[in-house]
């Protein structure tokens, strides 16, 4: 994501400032870069607020819809409550969702959430890495479906809104059953 994430985001209309990547994040930056693009099967992501990890591949056989955003984006402002609906509605039917930020600072993460009246999965991705070299992150917010083998099925970059496109996906993942 190094520069590529930072103009496309000024571009969009969410600015932040992110500093130069640390060894850590560097360390997992390369270790993405060598896993298959559009597949998260064996990715894993922080927790938030815990100190734990989300493995994906405890989610086979779930479709998955993963959402980065960033406290001072503010259209994810928008697009988080109704994640967090739709999360709800699909929660019965074989659909996880996940909220992925991409704060450097998470200390801004608790009061967004509260203010959003979201309480979604929060994973981690500090400056947004790893999602940038496994799934092509250009953009705040932006919003996959993953099918049931962990691969990339749609990417809805932007917010127009609504979340038709993405219920469309998943619609058509649970009817197929993949």
């Amino acid at each position: 994501m190094r520069a590529g994430l930072l103009s496309a985001l000024l571009l969009v209309g969410c600015a932040g400032s992110s500093p130069a990547p640390s060894a850590t994040r560097t360390q997992a930056l390369a270790s993405a870069e060598k896993a298959p693009r559009g597949s998260v099967a064996d990715l894993a992501l922080a927790t938030f607020p815990g100190k734990g990890e989300h493995a994906f591949a405890t989610d086979r056989g779930q479709v998955i819809v993963i959402d980065a955003w960033a406290t001072w984006c503010a259209p994810c402002l928008r697009s988080l409550p109704l994640l967090q609906r739709f999360g709800k509605e699909y929660s019965g039917r074989g659909v996880r969702v996940y909220a992925v930020s991409v704060d450097e600072d998470r200390s801004q993460i608790p009061k967004f959430l509260a203010g959003a009246g979201v309480s979604l999965p929060v994973l981690l991705d500090p400056g947004g890495f790893v999602l940038e070299a496994r799934l092509g992150l250009k953009q705040m917010p932006t919003t996959w479906v993953v099918d049931r083998a962990g691969q990339v099925r749609f990417t809805q970059e932007s917010f127009d809104g609504n979340l038709d496109d993405v219920r469309a996906q998943v619609d058509s993942l649970l009817e197929d059953g993949q």
